[in-house]
């Protein structure tokens, strides 16, 4: 039975029913995405006044914007009047943000500033509804945002340990690509996937096995955050493979000279979005990015497919969690400990709680 406060030597998965949707998916709206710094774009799609960027980030419509005066905003992207999106998903550039269904319009800072035909609504004060404004911070070359909140924690107590990892590791890569999949699994399965320190890469992916020396494979676990590295094969010796994990679902992966990052969102019951951008450093020769590009997606089809098949059997009858491999996955206990004390869990199902 899953107990948070077990040693990785005694522990229990988290059981089949928190990966198949009903209230957990609620709890982890409010607790997990509702209470945690995500990311949103990167800096250079919004640098210029008037340039906006909006997305969905676990069931939330969002929308990032460049203001008049070039104030860095981020609101709600549902309008006040019946709920449709005032930005359509995407980046560009506008003088405001029009609503699609009646026409309502919204500057760059959230504030309603018209109503067509709206001469008749004597009790309606639109300065009292603009859009529900979210917090936001910058890190590096990306735009973290945070729903809601009258006192979230800052951005700096989320990323603190990789944002000294990192340094200026990445100062001269330049984004190059992105690229959603979207799988039928719980965004957890995904998750745990990516944690358990390398223990599936050479049966999932072999092409990608040859390229580790596997058995030098290494996990640290940190609080909200965990690194796997591992040497790469090859010229030049001393190359290394590092993979970032930042609560609940961010990604940044470092390899020679090219870096790539993942956002795991949920996306409906049993089913999420991975976002990837990729990033390189210096020139990159014709064919060489088709090449790479070709390469990662081969994994990813590699990981969907295992992730896809483990979500179809949590529905089984007979399986009830698993123990944990203490070599291998100290970072996927972690995380389900972290869960856990989000959600409240304590091993008991989502009613009796």
């Amino acid at each position: 039975m899953f107990n948070a406060s077990s040693s990785i030597d005694r522990a229990w998965s988290l059981p089949p029913e928190c990966y198949l949707g009903g209230g957990w998916a609620g709890r982890e709206r409010e607790a997990v995405f509702g209470a945690s710094w995500l990311p949103a774009c990167r800096l250079e799609q919004v640098a210029k006044a008037g340039e906006v960027f909006a997305l969905d980030l676990a069931g939330e419509p969002v929308v990032v914007a460049r203001d008049a005066v070039g104030e860095l905003r981020a609101f709600s992207n549902v309008c006040r009047h019946r709920a449709a999106r005032v930005a359509p998903a995407g980046c560009g550039r506008v003088e405001r943000l029009t609503c699609p269904y009646h026409g309502w319009m919204y500057d760059l800072a959230g504030h309603l500033v018209g109503i067509p035909q709206g001469d008749g609504m004597t009790a309606f004060r639109r300065e009292e509804h603009p859009l529900p404004a979210w917090h936001i911070g910058v890190w590096d070359r990306w735009v973290w945002v945070h729903p809601p909140h009258p006192l979230p924690q800052p951005l700096e107590s989320q990323i603190c340990t990789i944002q000294a990892w990192l340094g200026n590791r990445l100062d001269d890569f330049r984004w190059v690509a992105s690229r959603e999949y979207r799988v039928a699994c719980d965004w957890k399965v995904f998750v745990d996937n990516y944690l358990d320190g390398g223990y599936h890469v050479g049966p999932v992916h072999p092409g990608l096995a040859a390229g580790l020396v596997g058995k030098a494979y290494k996990t640290e676990v940190f609080a909200g955050a965990s690194l796997q590295s591992c040497p790469l094969e090859g010229e030049p010796p001393g190359g290394m493979a590092w993979y970032w994990h930042v609560w609940p679902g961010w990604m940044l992966n470092l390899y020679g000279d090219t870096a790539d990052t993942n956002l795991v969102l949920p996306d409906g019951p049993g089913r999420c979005r991975v976002l990837f951008d990729w990033y390189r450093h210096g020139e990159v020769a014709p064919g060489q990015l088709e090449a790479m590009l070709a390469s990662s997606d081969q994994v990813q089809r590699e990981d969907m497919a295992i992730c896809e098949e483990v979500q179809a059997n949590l529905g089984g009858r007979f399986y009830r969690g698993g123990p944990f491999v203490p070599r291998r996955e100290a970072a996927g206990w972690r995380f389900h400990q972290e869960w856990a004390r989000a959600v409240g869990f304590d091993g008991r199902g989502v009613n009796d709680v």
